[in-house]
């Protein structure tokens, strides 16, 4: 399987892990079958198995650091991707590989595990990662070393002075995103008694092994990723996505309600969930007007109040409308307008971008008259865009799919759809 298209796990096929790990086959014998997962030797012999079988990497984690649990890592990992794929400045929406992207992973612990999945999966990547715990930093360096990676990375060791984005100290202008699993507790107590389940329906399902560095800060993750909101309210458009898991629910509901308090409009939350009963969630915010598809931004599980706004609008074809009309149709009616539009038959859509509403009946007319005097517009394509949209004809479904891809103003997006959608209303 192609790693860079790998989907997020939804579980761990553990027979065929045996077939294809000596040392996982026989901790699997030894347990009958029955692993230990609360063992701390059982849970790192299951993180290398998978990190040596799924992703060819090698990895060693002192004994009082923490083993990360490789599914939760890479569906964050994934999720990022897929974020980050779906606002490239070309509209593409997939993954394309000869992007260069640049990520920071803050904190990133003795495995170096974000950084590592990252480079390993998108080979034009690179990274930074800091830390601030020289153990850990250490041991970072080591697996990146053996991992051959330290050439596509940025390693800064850090103190608890410095910003959590360091862009001087890293030597960096421009980072396309930071990814973050934060310390989750807000004191050793705090942390004591989530590991040992209480006031919860279940216990946790392995071992932890992190140590107070890793896992413990004033506040807990709300108060460090709050720290993160407000770095990135100094270096805005520095960062195109600024990202975090959160270990609580009501963490990414608190960091959301800072966002839109901060009047932060574009942001996007996931959930990092490989079928067991722990989950995480993923916050990530922007001061660019590159707009996520809603499959990455929005998530069904939680409140519509915490999530953006959409960015897909589906219109379904009256039955007086064929697909292959509803194509002709949208075509002659949008370059009739004063904007870029380019239709792709083998994708049966076709990406537009406009300055500002173009298709307003006063806009129009004035365009009109301007075409029938000859009379151009001097700027050209130096316009700055206001929107950009894709529309697509799906003919199996007979629908029509409106796409927000780029703009800050969302009732000139709804207006856009408001129109297409009338058209079609009339024409039915």
């Amino acid at each position: 399987m192609d790693i860079a298209q790998r989907p997020p796990y939804d579980s761990i096929d553990f027979k065929a892990l045996t077939r294809k790990d000596a040392d996982f086959k026989q901790m699997w014998q030894k347990s009958l079958g029955k692993p230990d997962f609360q063992d701390p030797e059982t849970v790192k012999t299951l993180s290398k198995a998978i990190l040596k079988t799924d992703f060819g990497l090698l990895l060693q984690v002192p004994d009082d650091r923490l083993c990360p649990p490789i599914p939760n890592r890479w569906n964050y990992v994934s999720w990022i991707q897929s974020l980050i794929d779906s606002t490239s400045p070309d509209y593409h929406n997939k993954y394309n590989p000869e992007r260069k992207v640049k990520g920071l992973d803050i904190g990133t612990g003795a495995s170096a595990i974000y950084t590592m999945l990252c480079l390993r999966s998108r080979p034009n990547w690179t990274m930074c990662a800091t830390d601030i715990d020289k153990k850990s930093f250490e041991s970072a360096a080591r697996n990146l070393a053996v991992n051959n990676l330290m050439t596509r990375t940025t390693l800064l060791q850090t103190t608890e002075l410095n910003p959590l984005i360091p862009h001087q100290g890293l030597g960096v202008d421009h980072l396309d995103f930071t990814m973050c699993n934060p310390p989750f507790f807000n004191d050793i107590a705090d942390m004591s008694a989530s590991l040992k389940g209480e006031g919860k329906s279940w216990r946790p399902n392995a071992v932890c092994t992190g140590a107070e560095v890793e896992m413990v800060c004033p506040e807990g993750d709300l108060g460090f990723v709050t720290r993160i909101v407000n770095e990135s309210l100094v270096l805005k458009d520095k960062v195109q996505w600024y990202s975090s898991m959160l270990g609580k629910l009501s963490s990414a509901k608190a960091i959301i309600e800072l966002l839109k308090k901060q009047s932060i409009t574009n942001w996007a939350v996931g959930v990092v969930d490989t079928g067991s009963s722990t989950k995480r969630w993923v916050v990530a915010w922007s001061f660019g007007d590159l707009r996520p598809r809603n499959s990455i931004a929005r998530i069904e599980t939680i409140a519509n109040e915490y999530l953006p706004f959409p960015t897909s609008y589906t219109i379904q074809l009256p039955a007086t409308i064929s697909p292959d009309a509803a194509k002709d149709t949208i075509t002659t009616h949008i370059i009739a307008l004063d904007l870029s539009w380019a239709w792709d038959d083998q994708t049966s859509s076709g990406v537009g971008e406009a300055s500002g509403n173009v298709w307003s009946r006063a806009y129009r007319r004035a365009y009109e008259r301007k075409q029938k005097d000859r009379v151009f517009d001097m700027q050209g394509d130096d316009r700055k865009v206001e929107l950009a949209f894709r529309v697509r004809v799906i003919g199996l479904a007979r629908e029509v799919e409106l796409q927000w891809l780029r703009g800050t103003d969302r009732v000139l997006w709804e207006s856009f759809c408001g129109v297409v959608h009338r058209h079609f209303k009339k024409s039915g």
